[in-house]
């Protein structure tokens, strides 16, 4: 980095390279290159967890710690992986004002904790060898009741007022040692070209996937076999790098077209226009 401290009001490209670097511990920014708010949390959050002062000035200290730090899912863009676990928490302040507790999303979801980790549709097994060394036997023993249960906001209000919480430490390892592995075998399974896309690209399907499901039956799913089709073509033998991004840049369009399932103020909705946005930004790269 060019600058030899950064701080908050202050853009380009040095910010965009922290925020990212910030991303492979769970800072779970968008890589903007703006220093705002978000990105002053991230820094004190990194600062905390290196055992350095907490200054929210990203130093030349922070910055040699971040750059040691391993990418946090080798398999997607570690920014394509912050953005899913930020459409799964709304981000580190949110999470620690509201996403620590158990939390009901909405529609066929369970209660919900960490990120993104929806207890209805996890069996007690899994449930237990996930958290069962992380949380204490009260807390886990007060979850197991809502395996495979539909959740209800007065249930998660319930949980909040008894003191069920989970630290994001806990909630961030799970995620990428846990959760995104079996997304991402999920995802593999409806799209099997997976391996053969930019990292963004990858994390954009885990990011649907991880929100719908891998099912394709029904016209809601028409988009997402769609796509399974495009992937197909554009996998064949004997085309050019040119010719296979044209054909990948028709994804873009069938996840628009997936915004047709929800209300247009739904976070859904917007989800489904951001990861259209960073599909067409993980090509562009390429």
């Amino acid at each position: 980095m060019s600058n030899p401290n950064l701080r908050r009001g202050d853009k380009g490209e040095d910010v965009f390279r922290l925020q990212s670097r910030l991303n492979r511990i769970g800072a779970m920014l968008y890589t903007d290159g703006d220093f705002g708010y978000a990105t002053d949390i991230g820094v004190r959050y990194a600062q905390d967890f290196a055992n350095q002062p907490v200054t929210g000035i990203a130093d030349s200290l922070l910055r040699d710690w971040l750059q040691s730090r391993p990418e946090p899912f080798p398999k997607l863009d570690t920014n394509g992986v912050a953005f899913i676990a930020l459409e799964e928490t709304g981000g580190l302040d949110y999470y620690q004002k509201n996403t620590q507790w158990p939390h009901f999303p909405g529609e066929a979801s369970g209660v919900t904790i960490g990120v993104g980790y929806d207890l209805r549709w996890n069996t007690e097994a899994d449930f237990l060898a996930t958290w069962g060394n992380l949380l204490p036997d009260k807390v886990i023993h007060e979850l197991i009741t809502d395996i495979g249960k539909r959740g209800t906001k007065a249930r998660a209000r319930e949980l909040r007022r008894i003191g069920i919480a989970v630290p994001f430490k806990f909630a961030w390892s799970v995620f990428v040692e846990k959760t995104l592995p079996r997304f991402y075998a999920d995802s593999k399974a409806i799209y099997p070209s997976l391996d053969h896309l930019p990292g963004l690209c990858r994390a954009v399907l885990v990011s649907i996937v991880f929100n719908r499901g891998n099912d394709l039956r029904g016209d809601k799913r028409k988009e997402m076999r769609a796509i399974q089709m495009i992937l197909n073509r554009a996998d064949q033998a004997g085309l050019n790098q040119s010719q296979h991004k044209l054909i990948l840049a028709e994804v873009e369009e069938q996840i628009v077209s997936m915004k047709r399932l929800w209300a247009a103020s739904s976070g859904v909705f917007k989800r489904r226009q951001a990861e259209a946005n960073l599909w067409r930004s993980g090509l562009a790269r390429w």
